[in-house]
């Protein structure tokens, strides 16, 4: 394993497996800077996209921001590393502390939904993120009514 004078290390599953296990799990967002460049991309599908390191961080948390899980946690299914690609199954859940999307009311409900993302490393910190999540799954796990069951009933 290299170690870079960031704090990061390669190879590019370790430096994803890092981010998972000590930010998105163990909360330590101060490690953000260590292991993402500066010129990010992330894209989240229908969560949208946040390009650089600032955007990433509120969207993270860092700071406070408006996107914030109580008790958030990644469970990870499978891996796959093809050169500075890195894929992920995984498994998210955890607690809204506030308004879903600015819309949607708290709910004290846990949600639980399904994922894949693909990881780009460069020179040992990630490059680019990009997700696929069940949302639909999250919304129905969390308690939302009204339009959502329309639209996924087939009555809307």
């Amino acid at each position: 394993m290299t170690e870079h004078g960031n704090g990061a290390a390669g190879p590019p599953a370790d430096v994803v497996r890092r981010f998972i296990d000590e930010v998105i799990n163990g909360g330590n967002l101060e490690l953000i800077d260590a292991l993402w460049h500066d010129d990010l991309v992330w894209e989240g599908g229908s969560l949208g996209e946040r390009h650089g390191i600032t955007e990433f961080k509120q969207m993270m948390g860092a700071g406070g921001g408006s996107t914030r899980w109580i008790g958030l946690h990644l469970t990870v299914h499978g891996v796959v590393e093809h050169g500075d690609t890195v894929v992920v199954q995984f498994t998210n859940s955890g607690q809204r502390a506030g308004r879903l999307f600015g819309v949607l009311p708290f709910t004290s409900r846990r949600g639980s939904w399904n994922g894949v993302g693909v990881y780009r490393v460069r020179e040992g910190k990630i490059a680019s993120g990009w997700f696929v999540e069940d949302v639909v799954a999250m919304l129905r796990s969390l308690g939302p009514r009204g339009a959502l069951d329309m639209v996924t009933s087939g009555r809307g």
